[in-house]
């Protein structure tokens, strides 16, 4: 489990913190239109909305909050709108918030779900030596506890996508606040327990809207061996290294889209002449950071691996997941395994095998929020598997996080068919 640095400098970009609608308050029945539209499309544009709740309990939540339009804020609004489109459980539908995040206070840290519990992945120059710190509690909610209630606010198929999402949701105040986590909405302080040492501590946070750029501080930057492969490759469509050492030819493909200046097809000819020359032994994919977009795109080079003679023994291709594999990508790692032989390493899939996709959206009238949804069901593999699972499953820890280890590569390097 390896995330890119820029994952948690601005990890409250993953739920689509936009500018793009008016600040101005919006009145119950511009609402009550906005969330007509909402279930109506819905119903319309989506393959099947309803596969977890019933049409029944998906228009009675709309009507109990029809019912408390006038008592609520804008803010608690946006999160019972985000209650409603989480009852899909389709990851690839949800809403994005637009400016009305501006005046949303959240937390002064980011967080993680590692092996051994949650901790604090960055936070804001003010609360710096909370970086590394283990969270115990949100308020009076156990840690694992408080990501559980939590999820009842985005689309999720899985463990992975649960803490993935979560991560994001569990710093907003009024995300909080919706799920009983705290008590207002609009609260300037949090209190969470952390462990210190061999003891406990409660530590009151002071929240603040992001109308202020704020310093932040990240785990990576207490690395002591500067930045490792996984980081340092985890920007633009797809880059290589050959690693000298284990002969190894590693390529991360980082967004399932062809590069313009150099398409798969010059990548896949790159990849052939580099192993002749230097001798490779092993191919390894990093697909950890890839959220998707066209699986098509990587087809050409898992054809090519597959007729290859250079990499045709066991253990010869190896495939990196993590809980940020999602969509496209979770559909190539199967296919480099089903495929081309490769070995899976690192944490279950984002996303499961089968699943909703290929997004559209719509735009409501009032408070011009984004709506993005699936428009078609893809049937990929046998069964209803929860995730593309990994052949060697790696859980990374907090020591081996922190100090900028990589053991999913580290094991994709040693790997040793049975």
């Amino acid at each position: 489990m390896t995330y890119a640095l820029n994952r948690f400098v601005l990890a409250i970009a993953a739920i689509g913190f936009l500018a793009t609608a008016a600040n101005a308050q919006i009145t119950p029945d511009q609402w009550r239109q906005d969330i007509d539209t909402l279930a109506e499309n819905l119903l319309e544009k989506h393959p099947n909305f309803f596969t977890t709740h019933t049409v029944e309990e998906f228009e009675g939540a709309v009507e109990t909050l029809d019912s408390k339009l006038d008592t609520l804020s804008d803010a608690q609004i946006v999160m019972e709108i985000n209650r409603l489109i989480a009852m899909g459980g389709d990851s690839h539908t949800n809403v994005e918030f637009s400016a009305f995040a501006k005046t949303m206070n959240r937390l002064p840290i980011q967080v993680i779900v590692l092996s051994d519990g949650v901790f604090i992945s960055a936070a804001t120059a003010p609360y710096q030596e909370l970086v590394g710190k283990q969270i115990l509690k949100f308020g009076d909610t156990e840690a694992t506890a408080a990501f559980e209630q939590i999820s009842v606010l985005f689309g999720y198929e899985n463990n992975s996508r649960l803490i993935n999402a979560g991560s994001s949701y569990i710093t907003l105040v009024p995300a909080l606040a919706a799920v009983g986590l705290a008590e207002k909405w609009d609260a300037d302080t949090f209190e969470i327990t952390v462990q210190d040492d061999e003891s406990e501590r409660t530590v009151n946070l002071e929240c603040a809207s992001p109308e202020i750029r704020l310093q932040w501080v990240s785990f990576a930057q207490s690395f002591k061996d500067g930045m490792p492969l996984m980081y340092r490759k985890s920007h633009g469509n797809y880059q290589t290294e050959f690693l000298s050492d284990s002969k190894t030819m590693y390529l991360a493909y980082n967004k399932c889209e062809d590069a313009k200046d150099f398409p798969m097809e010059l990548l896949i000819t790159f990849i052939t002449e580099k192993s002749e020359e230097f001798d490779a032994q092993r191919m390894v994919i990093d697909l950890r950071f890839n959220g998707g977009g066209n699986e098509m795109v990587l087809w050409p080079l898992i054809d090519a691996l597959k007729a290859s003679l250079r990499f045709s023994d066991p253990g010869d291709i190896i495939a990196l997941t993590s809980r940020y594999t999602f969509s496209s990508a979770a559909s190539n790692a199967h296919q480099l395994r089903d495929r081309a032989g490769a070995v899976l390493i690192g944490e279950p899939t984002g996303g499961k095998p089968n699943h909703f996709g290929e997004i559209n959206s719509f735009e409501l009238p009032n408070s011009k929020l984004t709506i993005s949804h699936s428009t078609k069901w893809f049937q990929k593999v046998d069964g209803d598997p929860d995730a593309v699972h990994p052949s060697v499953l790696i859980e990374v820890g907090s020591a081996d996080f922190f100090a900028g280890s990589d053991p999913v590569l580290e094991a994709a390097l040693s790997y040793e068919p049975n």
